[in-house]
C-alpha cells in the first residue's frame, strides 16, 4: 500500500524543498503561503500555522496536507511512484482534476474498444483497481501527459496565467 511519507515528502519538495515553512507572496497579489498553504484558498488554516513560529509550524503544516488531501483511496494504491504524482497534483490543482487526470490516464492505456472508465473526477474502486492493474511505469508517463494537458488547457482558456506554464509543465514531468 502506499506511503503517506513519501507522497508528502514528494509533494513537499515541489512546495517548499527546504522545509522552511516561511511566509512567502504568491498569487493572487496580497496572498502569502507557507510551504504551499495560500492564505487566499485556506484563510483560517494559514492564521493558524502563520501564529506560530516557523519551528512550530511543521507538524502543522504536515497535519494540513494529511488532513485536507490525503484519503484511503490513496492509501491503497500499490505504486509509491503514481500515488506521489497523484497526489502532488491534488494539492496544485485540486482532488478532482487529479483524479480526472488519472481516469483520463487509465482511458488512454486501455486503448480505444476497451471499457473505458467514467472520467467523472470521483475516486471509487473501479478506478482504484484500474490504476492498482496497469504497469506503474506506463500509468505515470500517462498521468504526466494529461498533467501538462490540463495546465496547457488553463492556459488556453486564459492567456494571462502563462507566466506559469513553463513551472506547471516542470512540476508535471517530475
Amino acid at each position: 500500500m502506499a506511503n503517506w511519507n513519501i507522497a508528502y515528502n514528494w509533494m513537499m519538495d515541489n512546495e517548499d524543498a527546504a522545509r522552511a515553512c516561511a511566509q512567502v507572496p504568491v498569487a493572487p497579489p496580497g496572498a502569502f503561503a507557507i510551504s504551499g498553504i495560500n492564505s487566499a484558498a485556506w484563510p483560517e488554516e494559514y492564521e493558524a500555522i502563520a501564529a506560530l513560529s516557523q519551528d512550530q509550524r511543521k507538524p502543522l503544516v504536515q497535519q494540513f496536507y494529511e488532513d485536507h488531501f490525503w484519503n484511503n483511496w490513496y492509501a491503497q494504491m500499490v505504486s509509491d511512484d503514481l500515488c506521489k504524482r497523484v497526489f502532488d497534483f491534488a494539492v496544485n490543482a485540486g482532488s478532482a482534476a487529479s483524479v480526472r487526470c488519472l481516469q483520463q490516464a487509465l482511458n488512454t492505456l486501455a486503448g480505444s474498444g476497451a471499457a473505458q472508465l467514467v472520467d467523472d473526477s470521483d475516486w471509487g474502486p473501479m478506478t482504484l483497481d484500474a490504476a492498482n492493474s496497469a504497469d506503474p511505469a506506463a500509468l505515470a508517463a500517462a498521468f504526466q501527459a494529461e498533467r501538462a494537458a490540463f495546465y496547457q488547457a488553463i492556459v488556453a482558456a486564459n492567456p494571462s496565467l502563462s507566466i506559469y506554464l513553463a513551472a506547471w509543465t516542470a512540476r508535471a514531468q517530475k
